[in-house]
């Protein structure tokens, strides 16, 4: 059986060198990867298309570890918030607290400082936002790592504020490590059931899948419903994909295990995969998505590298692999980046810290990343939500280290093949590239990286032949 010693070996060798100048020293959520962390600057690049700056607009200088994020309106004002749940590792220099936060919304962005304070001080490793009680106002539920059986708590919404301790804790008949989790409608009798992904700590490192049904106002303490198979999963999804209106489950697994899907018919999933894809590699985060808008919907694994896979006739067949410069990807994300009515591709990644976005070219994601933001800090968690009241949804980066959360506000889609400024793309236009492009004027770098070449022809050439917004 394969693991990832050798992997980490070679990464930390490879730091030695630099690792005296530095003292950070990181591990992931789920104890899977390790990095050294040599602090250095943070670097961006903005792609064409994509609206967000190479440099973040707003960033929360608190040194935790941030396990999930979601942007929702929490308190009901009108400006949405973020919820930051933070996790406990070995990492060093240590990070002295874990508590679960709440930045809210001010019109204009967030306020830096959390309004709120879970009582809870422990590893949360994932977040997830939904109205568990039929009040219609969202409540909290947050999955725990660790070995325990309160692998599940969930904070109810008052109207008057968010309770800062629990009113529900799971208690499981078997301890569990919660890794993710995901808020659907399993049975159809209109409120949302949860499902987990699980693992355990060697010597007994394998767990279940869980679900635990919700009776209307609250979860059942105990999962209802557990796999048959046990492995070190590492995320999932929930989407009716075989028509019969019951949400099928998409499940990533980590090393010498499949990522697959586990079917619905009745209510209560399968109890095996349906079907599995056939690499083993290290799966984290699944995802369904609409590359094409067909109405079919496609499974994304995270991975090294990540893939989407069409699914039709009881098989998977790959339709599409990231390109990143180094594959590690701590969560996943589909989201219409740039308003073309398309979903994009979201990865951030922890070793390395980087952000990516990959465009969706009418079905066809680039293979190589479209923006980049690459962080000093190792990369956790991601999120999407409009901050600043503008009507464009925002793009929202965690992180642990001292700079733990990024956020980059939408701009106004630009005309970048617009280079006469009229309003009109033409032959003007096109002569004013070629010019720039021979004097090595700024406006022809088309990618950013500073030099003139092929790829600023067909930057540009794209975005002419895009028109403008």
């Amino acid at each position: 059986m394969r693991t990832h010693a050798i992997r980490i070996a070679a990464l930390l060798l490879a730091s030695s060198a630099q690792a005296q100048q530095s003292s950070y020293y990181e591990i992931s959520k789920d104890g899977h990867l390790f990095a050294v962390n040599l602090a250095e600057a943070p670097t961006g690049q903005r792609g064409v298309g994509v609206p967000f700056n190479a440099k973040p607009d707003q960033s929360v200088e608190l040194r935790r570890q941030i396990g999930g994020l979601k942007v929702v309106d929490i308190d009901g004002d009108g400006n949405n918030d973020i919820v930051a749940v933070c996790y406990i590792s070995n990492s060093f220099p240590p990070y002295d607290n874990a508590q679960d936060m709440i930045f809210f919304g001010n019109g204009a962005g967030i306020n830096l400082t959390p309004g709120w304070l879970s009582n809870e001080d422990t590893h949360t490793g994932d977040v997830q936002v939904g109205d568990l009680d039929g009040d219609d106002r969202p409540d909290i539920v947050t999955i725990h790592g660790g070995l325990r059986r309160d692998s599940v708590r969930a904070y109810f919404n008052t109207g008057a504020g968010m309770s800062t301790a629990p009113g529900y804790t799971s208690n499981t008949a078997r301890t569990m490590w919660g890794t993710a989790g995901v808020l659907a409608d399993m049975d159809q009798d209109g409120d949302l059931d949860l499902v987990t992904t699980n693992q355990g700590v060697s010597p007994d490192p394998y767990r279940p899948l869980l679900m635990f049904d919700n009776l209307g106002t609250t979860l059942t303490t105990g999962s209802v419903w557990q796999s048959d198979d046990e492995a070190v999963q590492n995320g999932l999804d929930a989407r009716d994909i075989t028509g019969d209106g019951y949400p099928d489950l998409a499940v990533a697994k980590w090393v010498n295990f499949h990522s697959g899907l586990y079917t619905n018919t009745t209510g209560t999933p399968n109890t095996l995969p349906a079907d599995a894809v056939s690499s083993d590699d290290s799966d984290r985060g699944a995802l369904f998505c609409d590359l094409d808008n067909d109405g079919v919907s496609e499974i994304a694994f995270g991975g090294d590298p990540s893939r989407v896979y069409d699914y039709a006739a009881g098989s998977f067949t790959e339709r599409y692999a990231s390109n990143p410069p180094f594959a590690g990807p701590q969560e996943i994300g589909f989201f219409d980046v740039d308003g073309d009515g398309d979903e994009d591709f979201i990865e951030i990644h922890f070793s390395d810290g980087r952000g990516h976005i990959y465009l969706n070219r009418n079905g066809t994601l680039d293979t190589e990343p479209t923006w980049t933001y690459d962080a000093s800090e190792v990369g956790t968690a991601l999120a999407f939500g409009d901050l600043n009241n503008d009507g464009r949804d925002d793009l929202v980066l965690g992180y642990s280290g001292d700079t733990c959360i990024r956020v980059f506000f939408a701009q106004a889609q630009p005309c970048p093949a617009d280079l006469t400024g009229d309003g009109a793309l033409d032959f003007f236009d096109i002569s004013a590239f070629i010019n720039a492009f021979a004097s090595m004027d700024p406006v022809a770098d088309f990618d950013g990286n500073g030099s003139f070449d092929f790829f600023d022809v067909s930057g540009f050439v794209n975005a002419f032949n895009a028109g403008c917004p």
